[in-house]
């Protein structure tokens, strides 16, 4: 199936480099990713390094600080709902967010209707 008639809200092309951790693993092992995409309901990730075999179904944490430093950061949780090869090395993975804020909804938003690229 097409990946765009897979999705149920248009992405917005992103680009962004930035960290992850599985909700399940330690605080301190963070590994790089690169956020490909965002919508109002889930982002395309890739993700670098070596990864657990059971990605499917678990919450990846993830957060990205701005260009214009640390005084901007975002940070959001999605449920990992599928898995393919990353274009750059990495896995590319498909989240869907959960436990979003009204507040977040609304930056997200806003991001989608500028077209924010950092």
């Amino acid at each position: 199936m097409d990946e765009q008639r897979r999705r149920r809200l248009p992405r917005e092309v992103a680009g962004w480099p930035g960290k992850f951790r599985f909700e399940t693993g330690p605080a301190h092992a963070m590994g790089d990713c690169r956020i490909l995409d965002l919508s109002l309901i889930g982002a395309g990730l890739e993700l670098f390094g070596t990864l657990p075999g059971d990605i499917l179904g678990r919450t990846i944490l993830v957060e990205v600080e701005t260009p214009a430093g640390a005084s901007i950061t975002l940070r959001f949780a999605g449920v990992a709902r599928n898995v393919n090869e990353g274009q750059d090395g990495g896995t590319r993975v498909g989240i869907e967010f959960t436990n979003l804020s009204e507040t977040e909804r609304s930056i997200m938003d806003v991001m989608g209707h500028m077209r924010i690229v950092w």
